[in-house]
């Protein structure tokens, strides 16, 4: 069943009045912020280890950054994906991280010392 434009939306603008937002936000905020706490934490943690690797290799702070994010890109599958999809996603998310500028091996270690995922095979 197709439902005309307007019906979406009257459905839609009724959604995103403030109050109901408001109230829908306030009621789980509390669950929201325990959620959050322990994964800041783990993000703090990996991208410690990211970033101790890249002062190892003598990486210019100006790359860091850039790497990190590859780190949280991996961090965010890594919650999503196991196995062979993760090794899938993380070798997809290392061609583009190349394809911006950043080293092949770097990212590779990377993603082999702080995730477990060995992509050695697609690099």
């Amino acid at each position: 069943m197709v439902r005309d434009a307007a019906r979406r939306t009257t459905k839609y603008d009724a959604k995103i009045v403030g109050d109901v937002i408001k109230n829908r936000i306030d009621a789980q905020k509390a669950s929201m912020v325990e959620q959050v706490t322990n994964r800041f934490a783990d993000i703090v943690a990996m991208e410690t280890q990211v970033k101790n690797l890249l002062t190892g290799w003598g990486v210019s702070t100006i790359l860091v950054p850039f790497y990190l994010s590859f780190g949280r890109k991996c961090y965010g599958l890594s919650l999503k994906h196991t196995g062979t999809t993760l090794h899938d996603e993380v070798c997809i998310a290392h061609d583009a991280w190349k394809a911006r500028g950043l080293d092949s091996y770097y990212i590779q270690v990377i993603a082999s010392d702080v995730f477990s995922v060995d992509i050695s095979d697609c690099t």
